[in-house]
């Protein structure tokens, strides 16, 4: 998938928290981000979406398989690269009230990285970079405000510091995890669009991590969908192609949960009931969505289908991509 322009490759990564386990966490994983990309990473919780954030953002190494960054495998970098890598990848985490330390001013938390990487002089010019990092995530950036703490701001404003602290380096590449799942409703769409506001600003890629379809259709619009099923990419395309003609039953049945304010099309469209994952059981071999598949014929039982291209920009993980209903009307 890596091409001239690509920043960041993920080859075949495998990753294994317990050596014992039946299947690994992230199972042969590859993708790749380009220069001012984004790529959304879609599933469902415990499937190894922030596992392979973590990974991107180099808080530790996979198993098998190499992630490179600007053509190096991050796991090699040392010295000056390394430092240079640990600047240009960057992470806005899920819980803005877990994310920032309580014991420090916004004016500290912002400065601490700047400081770590001798990115300013003195006191005044950090002061005057934090002003205007927050005067870009539409903070106020007066002296008071500076001396703030976190617990006297609302979940909102706390993640607009988590995203003023991600650019405060100067990075390339954010992996946002799950950035407004716990926002309320009513800032969510504030927030998207503050972090589409700076990709164009400051020319950023993202790796966007969620389980919400309907934020990566207003997020990712015109680019590039990543579905992953227990630990394996079982989907890959193009948002809107993905979101009105998916290829593998398991990115329908996410898409099918997405509440559209069209009772006709919701009453017309086909329904998929899946079993919750505690009520399977996931073997080492064959495909590892068949125990809830509604699809799933005896070959899924015992053979594991690895993602198949199909045209120039479509991959799935199924043997019955043509099978799988079609979403039109509603979601478009």
């Amino acid at each position: 998938m890596a091409t001239a322009n690509t920043l960041l490759a993920v080859n075949h990564v495998t990753h294994r928290y317990d050596p014992k386990a039946t299947r690994p966490v992230l199972s042969d994983v590859s993708l790749a981000i380009a220069e001012e990309d984004i790529v959304a990473l879609v599933g469902e919780s415990g499937c190894g979406k922030t596992t392979l954030g973590k990974m991107v953002a180099g808080l530790f190494n996979p198993s098998q398989g190499t992630i490179a960054f600007e053509g190096n495998d991050i796991s090699g970098l040392r010295g000056r690269l390394r430092n240079r890598y640990r600047q240009s990848v960057q992470l806005v985490h899920q819980d803005p009230y877990a994310s920032l330390n309580p014991a420090l001013t916004l004016e500290e938390t912002l400065t601490s990285g700047m400081r770590r990487h001798r990115l300013v002089a003195s006191r005044r010019e950090a002061r005057e970079r934090v002003r205007d990092l927050l005067h870009t995530v539409e903070l106020p950036h007066d002296d008071e405000f500076l001396q703030r703490y976190p617990h006297q701001l609302s979940g909102g404003q706390r993640q607009r510091i988590g995203i003023a602290r991600a650019l405060a380096l100067g990075p390339s590449l954010i992996v946002a995890d799950e950035a407004v799942s716990m926002l309320d409703v009513s800032v969510r769409m504030a927030i998207l669009n503050l972090l589409l506001d700076v990709k164009h600003t400051r020319r950023l890629s993202y790796l966007f991590i969620t389980h919400d379809f309907g934020v990566v259709r207003h997020f990712a619009e015109g680019y590039r969908i990543g579905v992953l099923y227990y630990g394996k990419l079982v989907e890959w395309g193009p948002c809107p192609d993905i979101i009105l003609r998916p290829l593998h039953p398991y990115t329908y049945a996410l898409l099918s949960a997405v509440p559209v304010p069209d009772p006709e099309w919701n009453r017309r469209r086909p329904r998929v009931d899946l079993k919750a994952e505690d009520e399977v059981t996931v073997t080492g071999y064959g495909c590892p969505f068949f125990p809830r598949c509604p699809m799933a014929t005896t070959r899924c039982s015992e053979e594991d289908p690895v993602l198949m291209p199909l045209g120039d920009q479509r991959a799935t993980a199924c043997f019955f991509p043509e099978s799988v209903p079609t979403l039109h009307g509603g979601m478009s």
